[in-house]
């Protein structure tokens, strides 16, 4: 099970939904245990990790019923829809008269890969479409179908006519990073990470914390399966593992404001990173440091001359060491310094060459992802759900990763 499973939502309060989606969930639902209802069944969509399986066992658990579930799995055929979906929907518990109605939620998954097909020759979901919508028409208990793509679904035989026997929602937290819901969005998303770090004793900073947001949003199992990785690497390293990108930000700091050049020199004898990185922030962060233009002036000049050292550093690898501790005397080249909190900014050169890299690596997981699909017979989304644990194999042992990448023709 993965991490983003044992976090699951429990009830409807945990879901990071915008408040229109989740009061219109709720309306349907209410309806149907005052029997009031009009609309059968909801559809959920959208795109995958922001919670569409897990607001219907949370709306199941609000309402106190069991949950029924068809995922991408299991074959969605005339005949299997009948023998598990129907039966629910239909018929109550025989051995218990107490039973009320409804007594259970009936959940189609990822309802957008069924393969709607008369002909048993091309295998697939054959009648699948049809059959769920004479489930939906003659269903005693709520049906919650979720898919990824809603226009896919749509332009399929009969889907017309299930989506207006349902409610529609787009579950999306966000429609634009301006607005409000945007905002709500990651403060709540940030809230649960950090609730999950505290659970599982993670050391992570609110920097870490926000990075992992934005390489992910809005899929919150993706985050929350990364913020797995870091546990990962825990364990791996132990408690003494430095956090790079905070001790580059306080050094950083130090740099332009302490006096102390001995203290910075030491600092810098434990960095990880590499002399070209500490001088880019350097670079990067002396406008926003300093105002005066002698001290200005100063402070590049000093920079350009530890680069100078830096680019020969081939020819002595000394001169690597030289370029430092240049830099790190930058404090006492200067006048004025500033006694108001500044944010350092992340170098902008290496931020572009990491968005670079980051297409290249979405590129691949969905050829990845393409891939596995294929070959071990499941829906792209259901591989991409589990990326967390391919990512884990690739990390830990890469001689089967390698051998799943020959297995799969990929680098």
């Amino acid at each position: 099970m993965s991490f983003a499973d044992d976090y699951r939502p429990e009830n409807i309060n945990d879901l990071i939904l915008n408040s229109e989606a989740k009061d219109a969930m709720l309306s349907w639902i209410k309806s149907w245990i005052s029997h009031t209802e009009t609309k059968k069944a909801l559809i959920i969509w959208g795109q995958q990790g922001i919670g569409k399986t897990s607001t219907a066992y949370a709306l199941a658990r609000y309402a106190g019923l069991n949950v029924i579930e068809m995922n991408a799995s299991e074959s969605r055929n005339r005949e299997n829809m009948k023998r598990i979906a129907l039966m629910a929907s239909e018929y109550r518990d025989l051995f218990d008269e107490n039973t009320k109605v409804p007594d259970k939620l009936i959940l189609i998954d990822e309802a957008d890969n069924i393969f709607e097909s008369r002909s048993k020759s091309t295998g697939g979901d054959a009648g699948g479409i049809s059959e769920l919508l004479d489930i939906i028409k003659n269903t005693r208990n709520p049906i919650v179908i979720t898919m990824n793509d809603y226009y896919s679904f749509k332009s399929k035989n009969n889907a017309k006519e299930i989506i207006s026997r349902s409610l529609d929602i787009e579950m999306t937290p966000y429609r634009r990073k301006n607005e409000v819901n945007y905002k709500n969005f990651r403060q709540a998303v940030k809230q649960a990470l950090r609730k999950i770090a505290g659970n599982e004793r993670i050391s992570i900073n609110d920097m870490q914390i926000d990075d992992i947001i934005k390489s992910n949003e809005p899929d919150i199992r993706a985050m929350i399966n990364d913020l797995y990785l870091y546990k990962v690497h825990e364990a791996d390293y132990g408690d003494n593992s430095r956090d790079s990108s905070e001790s580059i930000y306080y050094l950083t700091s130090d740099t332009f404001r302490s006096s102390d050049y001995n203290s910075i020199l030491h600092s810098l004898s434990g960095m990880d990173e590499e002399t070209d990185f500490y001088m880019k922030w350097i670079n990067e962060n002396i406008p926003f440091e300093y105002s005066d233009t002698v001290d200005l002036m100063n402070a590049y000049d000093l920079l350009s001359f530890a680069d100078i050292y830096y680019g020969n550093r081939f020819k002595d690898f000394a001169l690597d060491n030289y370029a430092k501790e240049i830099t790190a005397g930058m404090s006492l080249v200067v006048n004025g310094k500033n006694s108001h909190y500044v944010k350092y900014n992340f170098p902008s050169y290496i931020k572009k060459l990491g968005l670079r890299k980051k297409n290249i690596e979405i590129s691949s997981k969905i050829f990845f992802a393409g891939r596995m699909s294929s070959i071990s017979h499941t829906s792209v989304s259901t591989v991409s759900r589990n990326m967390w644990f391919y990512n884990i194999i690739k990390k830990k042992d890469k001689k089967l990763y390698s051998s799943i990448a020959q297995v799969l023709d990929i680098k």
